[in-house]
């Protein structure tokens, strides 16, 4: 049987307590999510029912210092310790070290190594890779994931035909002025990631709008976030195939303690939903998830 797995990065969410400072821990953030679960997405709080799990994982991996995105999310997107490869937590975007490390062992490479079919479902513009040819910005790991295997991405004509969503989910936060495309509904976005989805055999989504929202330490727009991610989650969920699992997880903790403007040691979440749900039980921390995929996929 087919397998088909989603791979939903949400950069900064951590899971932490019931306090005034935690916009999750508001009823109002995220109430599809929380009707899933039985629970609002606390610390402490696990689910596992058939085709739905819900758990932390850890995302210091042993190494002291508050948990970054380029070392979180190697770590996630090869399944090796990327902090104690480099010896440290690492922010922002990956060095040559980890550049190394994602061409050795990136979930695309790994995918593609055992004939399964990989694609990012983000949308780029030919000026977010003009301004890294200028060295304006920085290639993120997950781009770096797609780069190092081949994979080829997708552009704005993909984005009008339907066959891509942009980070912030409505493509209203485009920054290219060369690029025009055309807002779109959380639950159109959800559509669009759950139909790559399943005619992908690993799909990969990238949204950075928790972090953000966590480094502005507003509570306004940190749950103006939450429920927009949550309406997607729901259309992405009501739309998955049936050969499909989602999989919803993050680099390292932020948005759910306003109350600092960084990062957080707070365990990271891992939703998983679908068919092989269960499969994912024993994952205990963020380099779990690219050596499950990948065995599943090989079945």
């Amino acid at each position: 049987m087919q397998k088909n797995f989603i791979f939903l990065f949400l950069d900064g969410v951590g899971l932490g307590t019931d306090s005034p400072e935690n916009p999750l821990a508001h009823k109002e953030a995220t109430p599809f999510l929380n009707g899933l679960l039985g629970s609002k997405p606390l610390s402490g709080y696990e689910a596992d029912y058939t085709n739905l799990l819900f758990k932390s994982i850890d995302a210091q991996l042993g190494i002291p210092g508050l948990p970054q995105s380029a070392t979180g999310q190697a770590a996630l997107y090869t399944g090796q310790n990327a902090p104690a490869y480099l010896g440290r937590h690492m922010t922002g975007f990956a060095n040559g070290s980890l550049r190394v490390l994602i061409e050795e062992s990136g979930i695309f490479k790994q995918a593609k190594a055992i004939g399964a079919k990989p694609t990012h479902a983000n949308l780029y513009s030919q000026g977010y890779f003009r301004a890294v040819e200028q060295r304006r910005i920085r290639y993120s790991v997950g781009t770096l994931v797609g780069l190092t295997a081949g994979v080829p991405f997708r552009m704005p004509e993909d984005y009008e035909r339907g066959e891509a969503v942009f980070w912030d989910i409505t493509g209203e936060r485009m920054p290219d002025r060369e690029v025009h495309i055309s807002p779109i509904a959380a639950t159109e976005a959800g559509k669009r990631l759950a139909n790559i989805g399943g005619n992908h055999n690993l799909t990969l989504f990238e949204c950075y709008l928790p972090d953000f929202a966590g480094h502005s330490q507003n509570m306004e727009l940190s749950l103006s976030v939450l429920q927009l991610i949550d309406r997607f989650l729901n259309s992405v969920i009501q739309n998955l195939s049936g050969d499909t699992t989602l999989l919803v997880t993050s680099d390292h903790g932020n948005v759910e303690d306003l109350s600092t403007k960084g990062h957080t040691y707070n365990p990271v979440p891992l939703l998983v939903v679908g068919p092989d749900a269960g499969k994912f039980r024993a994952v205990k921390d963020i380099t779990g998830l690219t050596p499950k995929i990948i065995e599943l996929l090989g079945e």
